[in-house]
């Protein structure tokens, strides 16, 4: 059963946190040095998170333990501009060894459990260049694609390659044109497989509403030989996933307010009706569709402001890969990182408050369930819950 009371007295006790550091409220980053064109600057971030996972099922029909947790997240960011065309990033942040999607790492588990041996990690380091509208980086960087939620591909994920943005005008809005090639990593040391990712976006503004719609392609390529990969679940490191996404937002300012509206479809065309009987390509091979909607009103700019956002989402086994998408929605995985958060179906209900220019609480409750059993021999569709409450820190 949920230590309800447990959760929600430490909820009460970390509300009080925020009182003390905003009382100093710190600058969301600092210039270090500026002349002329070249300048360096210094930003950082830092999150304390209580999550409560319960009523969560494996596939074998047997129940996970509940489990509360107290997390941190720190990152910080040198941007460097040599000029007004060439610069360079790094940041460095926390985590863990073993996993790519997350550097949240464990300070206290209630349960007596492990908090596994966390470290620091450089996740950013590349060379940009930037001409009129046109951008290009290399190194290891964030694939650049527009999305409005984490479903394609988690903002966590930094992969080593390259990546190149042409941005200018139509009509009353603007077009985007971008494109990648790299390697995806495996934990925060290893690479294996490679990735090629197109999309074009189209956005249009004015002062009450706006809109934006982007189709864009993701293309994985993996690698079985590499020994590297056997880290992945569910045979990502054997599997190719050729995914077209399309989505649109909607924008309007109404009751003072700003409000979200957004939808993503998306299809992997990759074929896996070749693949042995009963392994896990074959069992999916036709869960390869998934959808997603949400609204949000308000936001968290400064002291007192809140928001309110419901998010569904129906994410087949088989239409992204589980290695790259989003890791907050369930505990589905390993100790060691590993999230899979495909084959799931649910609802994410948000509230958050600004507690000053630099600061917020985000409040998350997940509903979730598989749409189909796991693997072949499980008798139970999975099941998880999860609640958190994060307070993010800007510097």
């Amino acid at each position: 059963m949920i230590r309800r009371h447990t959760f929600v007295a430490l909820a009460l006790l970390a509300g009080s946190l925020p009182v003390s550091l905003h009382v100093s409220e710190a600058q969301a980053g600092e210039t270090l040095y500026e002349k002329g064109d070249a300048s360096l600057d210094f930003s950082a971030d830092f999150r304390f998170r209580i999550e409560q996972d319960w009523n969560s099922l494996r596939g074998d029909g047997t129940e996970r333990e509940d489990r509360l947790r107290l997390r941190i997240r720190a990152r910080g960011k040198l941007d460097a501009n040599f000029n007004k065309n060439f610069g360079a990033v790094v940041r460095l942040r926390t985590g863990y060894k073993g996993s790519q999607q997350s550097p949240n790492i464990t300070i206290y588990d209630f349960d007596g459990e492990s908090i596994g041996d966390s470290s620091l990690f450089f996740d950013l380091w590349y060379l940009k260049f930037q001409s009129g509208g046109f951008d290009f980086w290399i190194g290891r960087n964030q694939l650049n694609l527009w999305r409005q939620d984490e479903y394609i591909y988690d903002d966590d994920i930094s992969a080593l390659g390259l990546g190149v943005n042409y941005t200018h005008r139509l009509g009353p809005g603007e077009m985007t044109w971008q494109g990648g090639y790299g390697t995806l990593p495996v934990g925060m040391t290893e690479f294996v497989g490679k990735y090629a990712n197109a999309q074009v976006v189209y956005r249009q503004e004015s002062k009450q509403q706006g809109f934006t719609v982007a189709l864009g392609f993701i293309d994985t390529m993996a690698d079985p030989d590499d020994p590297a990969g056997d880290l992945l679940l569910t045979d990502n490191n054997t599997r190719d996933y050729k995914t077209l996404s399309l989505q649109a937002q909607y924008r309007l300012y109404t009751l003072s307010k700003l409000l979200r509206l957004g939808v993503t479809a998306g299809h992997n065309f990759e074929d896996y009706s070749d693949e042995p009987v009963d392994s896990f390509s074959e069992f999916h091979k036709d869960d390869v569709d998934f959808y997603t909607v949400f609204v949000k009103w308000g936001s968290t700019k400064h002291l007192g402001d809140w928001m309110l956002g419901y998010y569904w989402a129906h994410i087949e086994a088989l239409a992204l890969n589980s290695s790259y998408t989003e890791d907050d929605w369930v505990r589905w995985g390993t100790l060691n990182g590993q999230t899979r958060a495909t084959n799931m179906r649910g609802s994410e209900f948000r509230f958050a408050v600004g507690l000053s220019k630099k600061a917020d609480m985000v409040a998350r409750l997940y509903l979730v369930d598989a749409p189909e059993l796991l693997r072949v021999g499980d008798t139970t569709k999975e099941t998880g819950n999860r609640a958190r409450i994060d307070f993010n820190f800007r510097f």
